[in-house]
């Protein structure tokens, strides 16, 4: 692939990062998102599992995202071999 495809995919992965990150957000301090944390937190009180509620996974995935687009717009092009001529 190309240097500019790579940084497009890499850009559109950040936003996407921002977005996740922006979403989970929302459903936290939403309604539902207060409904799920709690019956989490009762469901684990009662049978001992670990359950995670969505907007944490949200979070996780927002934040992958922007971690690993940020690193590869930073280091992304630099260990590429140059063709044989």
């Amino acid at each position: 692939m190309n240097r500019f495809v790579q940084l497009l995919i890499a850009i559109i992965a950040l936003f996407a990062g921002l977005w996740l990150l922006y979403a989970g957000y929302g459903r936290g301090v939403s309604l539902a998102g207060k409904t799920s944390t709690g019956l989490s937190q009762i469901k684990t009180g009662l049978d001992g599992k670990t359950r995670v509620p969505l907007h944490h996974l949200e979070y996780a995935g927002g934040l992958a995202l922007i971690i690993g687009s940020t690193w590869w717009l930073v280091n992304g092009g630099k260990n590429q071999r140059k063709p044989a001529r």
